[in-house]
């Protein structure tokens, strides 16, 4: 089975019965399969494939709202003196510890439990019908005993610990927001106590604390903040911008723009190949502050002489280069021109074919992104590519239309469009126009041509009858008359093509 999208507009004949139906049925199988693969990578972190934030929010909270019977539980998680992990084993290292941790803890719960990356080094689990509070408590001690041993073993020692403070349906809370807030003033107290252990919320030890929003998060995690992720609803946020665009152009510009700032390059840009693949031209391009743009040099530029520079995006379409001076030196050259040092670039691909890319470049110095970075900058390139692309099949359509338009204003026929539904012209070509200049767009065929204040019964729209002659005494003109169902500008229409025959008629009236 396949995903279709169906338009049918049904035809009736005089007495309003209906006789048949007209439709277009478009394969959209494509465009389902990648929006459904849009969403799920907007659910999943980029790094750990844990839950991201807000759909770890929306799990829980749609769980809770079902009021289940039985124990459950919030476990906020978060790494001790993760920032020194970063600052002496490097980012790529700190990156590999948080997927392993983020692996043992899906080891360690069940299939139905919610499991999720919060933050930087913060995760969340929700543990769903526990049998009671020490259920909750073993599951607890579990994790923090999978902290202090998980990277004892190995060619690379280091010392992790973690602290969790947790809370329990339904004697702590029995919504979100209120089990969030207990295990968050839990967690508090927990690094407070020293770190490296467990707390149990308890409002009568624990002294109020207001719930702000959510979270008092922000002031106890130790990630290092320039590499502790990006928020999960930016996929959202750019898919919204882009699906409710009026004009994609500007829309475009805004993503690169807030793209750019929030992972801090130098430069972001889309590269669009053209027809015939030989050449790139520079279609968009946003620059940060003292960053010298390039956008007006990077027209038609030659993939010839870079050395076969598609084959660099062969891991999942993605080229990424820390040092631009690991390249041939063709190729090194090409970005040394524009002051680029380090680079991510993501292709744009088209039925298996290389159509351009989408770049983020470092223009200050070489720079080291990490697996999360150049995951959320993929999919925003992704999202960009799909509603680029449709852009550019918009415009080779209106493109067509055009082309349409003057074949229709060359034909020696009174050629009209009409919408079947209400009798609305829709289009006309030069000779109606001539015919009448008082006709305009949007007018009832009926009442232009024939002067009537109803539909005519011989009208081809009312009738089967698709073909005949007619005889229009507001113009005294006879025409035979061809009608045929067509797509115009995405709506079912009619054509009509009219041939004057008024000489013949009259030359078959003498004979008579």
């Amino acid at each position: 089975y396949i995903w279709c999208r169906v338009r049918v507009t049904d035809q009736y004949n005089e007495v309003g019965t209906p006789i048949k139906a007209v439709g277009v049925i478009t394969d959209i199988e494509h465009e389902k399969r990648m929006i459904d693969d849009l969403k799920r990578k907007a659910e999943r972190d980029a790094l750990t494939g844990l839950y991201n934030r807000e759909e770890t929010e929306r799990q829980i909270s749609r769980y809770l709202e079902s009021k289940p019977e039985g124990c459950n539980a919030i476990l906020m998680i978060d790494t001790d003196n993760f920032k020194r992990v970063n600052d002496s084993q490097g980012h790529l290292f700190g990156d590999a510890v948080l997927s392993k941790l983020a692996a043992s803890m899906k080891r360690l719960t069940r299939k139905s439990d919610v499991v999720g990356r919060i933050g930087g080094d913060e995760f969340m689990i929700f543990l769903k019908n526990m049998p009671n509070r020490k259920g909750v408590e073993r599951k607890a001690a579990q994790l923090l005993d999978m902290f202090r041993n998980l990277f004892q073993d190995g060619n690379r020692c280091v010392q992790i610990t973690g602290s969790i403070g947790v809370a329990v349906y339904p004697w702590d809370g029995d919504d979100f927001a209120s089990l969030y807030h207990g295990a968050d003033v839990a967690l508090y107290q927990a690094k407070k106590q020293g770190k490296n252990q467990y707390v149990m919320y308890d409002p009568k030890q624990f002294f109020a604390v207001p719930q702000r929003g959510y979270s008092s998060l922000g002031a106890t995690i130790d990630s290092d903040q320039q590499y502790s992720g990006i928020p999960s609803d930016l996929t959202s946020y750019v898919f919204q911008i882009l699906y409710g665009a009026q004009d994609m152009d500007e829309a475009i510009e805004l993503i690169l723009e807030i793209v750019g700032k929030r992972f801090d390059v130098s430069r972001a840009y889309i590269f669009e190949n053209t027809e015939d693949g030989l050449y790139a031209d520079n279609t968009y391009e946003w620059c940060n502050e003292g960053i010298r743009p390039e956008k007006a040099n990077l027209q038609k530029v030659p993939y010839e002489g870079l050395d076969g520079y598609q084959n660099l995006f062969q891991n999942d379409s993605i080229f990424y280069c820390r040092d631009i001076h690991e390249l041939t030196p063709a190729q090194a050259a090409f970005f040394e021109k524009q002051g680029i040092r380090s680079t991510v670039q993501c292709a744009i691909n088209k039925d298996n074919r290389f159509c351009g890319f989408v770049g983020f470049d470092e223009c200050t110095g070489m720079r080291l992104w990490t697996k999360e970075e150049i995951g959320m900058l993929s999919l925003v390139a992704q999202m960009l590519t799909t509603f680029l692309q449709k852009k550019r099949a918009m415009e080779r359509d209106a493109r067509l239309v055009g082309q349409l338009r003057n074949i229709l204003d060359m034909q020696d026929a009174y050629v009209y469009v009409v919408n079947p539904e209400t009798y609305e012209l829709l289009f006309l070509n030069a000779k109606t126009r001539g015919l009448d200049s008082q006709v305009q767009l949007g007018m009832k065929c009926f009442s232009t041509f024939f002067g009537r204040e109803t539909p005519c019964k011989h009208c081809p729209l009312c009738t089967a009858q698709q073909n005949g002659e007619f005889y229009n005494p507001q113009y005294d003109v006879w025409t035979k008359v061809h009608t045929v169902p067509i797509q115009w500008k995405n709506s079912q229409a009619a054509l009509f093509s009219c041939y004057d025959i008024t000489a013949y008629k009259k030359m078959q009236s003498a004979d008579q």
